[in-house]
């Protein structure tokens, strides 16, 4: 793949996990890299931005300590970090969600991550992966139709059926037509978005961070080469 280009007015898509901080293994942990807070808060004064991710806007402000607009919970939530947020469609499911949180395998080196509301269950540190996700697939297709498991890094959760990053990004892309969306992730849920851009937008830049299949246009290694080319849009 080509280098990504640079256009002129982007309009910026950015997630978190694996494209501004690099994954490890407790999600709590993940710091984004050094210079991304202050890089953020400088391209949001220039261009529209938003982080775009499958955490809780409440639980990511305590680790991106930068005011800018988000959207959470895989396109569920939005708002701005460390202000307020919105999540309707989710409240309706708040119930059923619980419902499912206790009956979440406990198998060793499995742990549920709080968001809020919602929640994500993680197995990377099981012993066993391939038997704690065939344990969590049973599990998670016991969910009511509403609902459908999002298989992320070692990590699945339950979200709102029609909702997605790709229906977030979509309708914001539409409010900007003046712009070109630029967006860069490094997920299978990030691929959501990057389809959606394609059909609404010819031009539009997608940046898979990361190695694997995806349907972005363009790629970047990791996330040093992820912030480098963010720097780039400050220097024009």
């Amino acid at each position: 793949m080509a280098a990504p280009p640079h256009p002129a007015r982007p309009l910026l898509f950015l997630a978190y996990d694996g494209t501004l901080a690099p994954i490890v293994a407790d999600p709590e942990a993940a710091r984004p890299h050094p210079g991304v807070p202050a890089l953020l808060g400088r391209l949001a004064r220039r261009h529209p931005l938003w982080v775009v991710t499958g955490r809780d806007l409440a639980a990511l402000a305590r680790l991106l300590p930068v005011e800018v607009d988000a959207v959470g919970l895989h396109g569920a939530e939005e708002g701005r970090l460390g202000g307020a947020t919105t999540r309707p469609a989710l409240e309706r499911y708040a119930g059923v969600l619980s419902a499912l949180k206790a009956t979440v395998p406990r198998l060793p080196g499995v742990h549920v991550e709080e968001k809020g509301g919602a929640f994500a269950v993680h197995y990377r540190q099981a012993g066993d992966e391939p038997a704690a996700r065939r344990a969590l697939e049973r599990w998670a297709a016991a969910a009511p139709e509403a609902l459908e498991p999002i298989w992320g890094k070692k990590v699945v959760e339950l979200r709102v059926r029609g909702l997605s990053k790709g229906t977030a990004v979509a309708r914001l892309a539409a409010a900007h037509p003046d712009r070109t969306p630029v967006y860069l992730g490094d997920d299978v849920t990030d691929e959501d978005a990057f389809r959606a851009l394609h059909a609404a937008h010819p031009d539009a830049v997608t940046v898979k961070v990361g190695a694997g299949e995806t349907a972005a246009r363009y790629r970047l290694p990791d996330v040093a080469a992820a912030v480098a080319y963010l720097e780039e849009f400050m220097a024009e």
